[in-house]
């Protein structure tokens, strides 16, 4: 069954979830969780996704190499100080971070996520607009839900795709 969990009201686009019997509780605790996720990559709030991803986290990047919870936070804390320095420096980073197209299904204490986010940053003449597909494993452990697993790839543009299409022939 699909359906609006009400929650989208935070949210810029609606949740497709997918809930059977005892899940509606789980898929709506992890709309909202992804929900936070959102919040706190926004912000690069590294405590934030300490909290969120499992210690031993199993991720692929979008370059298809495995990594773990630290590579993340570093990421972040890089992040930061990008963002103050250019600050600092008078030539301030303008970016966005918005997830669309969420699809949740929850079964006992496990959940996945999957969605697209689009990253855009502006700053020193530097124009990214880039578009990715994540799936996110969430496992609740001793009461807590915690991201244990997650995949993240770029999703190509039509002309990219068809320039990858023309080198495999």
């Amino acid at each position: 069954m699909l359906k609006d969990d009400g929650s989208a009201g935070r949210l810029p686009w609606t949740p497709l979830i997918r809930e059977g019997p005892m899940t509606g509780t789980a898929v709506q605790e992890i709309v909202a969780l992804e929900d936070s996720l959102t919040q706190a990559t926004r912000a690069l709030d590294v405590d934030a996704l300490d909290r969120i991803y499992a210690d031993d986290i199993v991720m692929t990047s979008v370059l298809g190499e495995p990594c773990g919870k630290t590579v993340v936070l570093d990421e972040a804390r890089r992040g930061v100080a990008q963002r103050e320095s250019a600050a600092a420096g008078g030539k301030p980073i303008t970016s966005s971070y918005d997830k669309e197209d969420l699809k949740v299904s929850a079964a006992g204490d496990a959940a996945v996520a999957s969605y697209r986010f689009v990253v855009r940053i502006q700053a020193d003449g530097i124009d990214v607009n880039r578009r990715y597909r994540t799936t996110n494993v969430w496992m609740k452990r001793q009461g807590r839900w915690q991201i244990v697993a997650a995949h993240t790839g770029f999703v190509l543009s039509p002309k990219q795709a068809a320039s990858l299409a023309v080198e495999a022939s």
